[in-house]
């Protein structure tokens, strides 16, 4: 085996080795995604974590055709990038005067206690110990125009109106705001839901979905499509693993022989 024979196939071994651990790293991230929407598959509102994987070049790659001419090719790796699935899931009837659910478009505006705004889809909301409308984390539950919900006290039972009005015995108390973005694939996830990301320009505003009283808004996940990715994505970073450990035999044996001809 002649010395630029070996240079060429060694750079072809290295590079599916580049090509695998790439790979074993894109399975990695689908793997964690797969987990977090496993663990959160009951949680109301919740959106499913999702994975893409794209082909990327990486520049030319040497290589010796059959007639043992050198050549060049250009070299794809994999990559990928996490996405969210902002798809509605199921609305389930709880019967809870404090539980709501969007029927459209939009996301409940919450105000973290540092300030920050979140949205969420999860409109399992109850009362705190100042009578504010609060999200189940605590967070404050935002009106239409960007004011704390606060309930009478004794005020009666309390109603809610399909464009998000609340009322106690006929009186309006305020209304749920509900917030559109312009792009939510640009949103990040936050405890208690999605934020925008910093330095962020995209633009939000109020839609009129429908609010339904009494209901939430079940997670889109599939528990048990989330089990067959989970099985695909083990059998394919083994098989990557087991490429890998191909190339090193091979990239052994190459290093041997070129150490036996000189």
């Amino acid at each position: 085996m002649t010395l630029a024979c070996l240079l060429l196939c060694n750079g072809q071994m290295l590079n599916g080795v580049y090509q695998n651990a790439a790979a074993m790293t894109g399975l990695e991230s689908w793997n964690n995604g797969i987990a977090q929407n496993l663990s959160q598959s009951m949680a109301p509102g919740y959106k499913q974590a999702s994975v893409s994987f794209e082909g990327k070049t990486t520049g030319l790659m040497a290589y010796q055709s059959a007639n043992g001419k050198a050549g060049f090719a250009e070299s794809v790796t994999a990559t990928s990038q996490a996405t969210t699935d902002f798809t509605q899931g199921t609305l389930r009837h709880t019967g809870d005067a404090f539980e709501f659910a969007l029927e459209e478009e939009g996301f409940f505006e919450l105000r973290r206690p540092d300030g920050e705004l979140v949205y969420t889809r999860d409109g399992q909301f109850h009362v705190n110990n100042e009578g504010e409308l609060v999200s189940k984390q605590g967070y404050h539950v935002m009106s239409d125009t960007r004011n704390e919900i606060t309930l009478i006290p004794d005020g009666g039972e309390l109603s809610g109106e399909l464009d998000g009005t609340l009322k106690q015995n006929g009186q309006t108390i305020g209304k749920i705001g509900v917030q559109v973005a312009a792009d939510p694939s640009q949103l990040v996830r936050s405890h208690g839901g999605f934020a925008l990301p910093e330095d962020s320009d995209m633009e939000l505003y109020q839609t009129e979905s429908k609010i339904r009283q009494g209901y939430l808004e079940s997670s889109n996940v599939s528990a048990t499509k989330e089990m067959v990715n989970l099985i695909n994505v083990s059998r394919s970073f083994q098989l990557n693993q087991r490429a890998i450990s191909n190339h090193d035999d091979l990239l052994g044996k190459a290093i041997r022989s070129l150490g036996g001809n000189t």
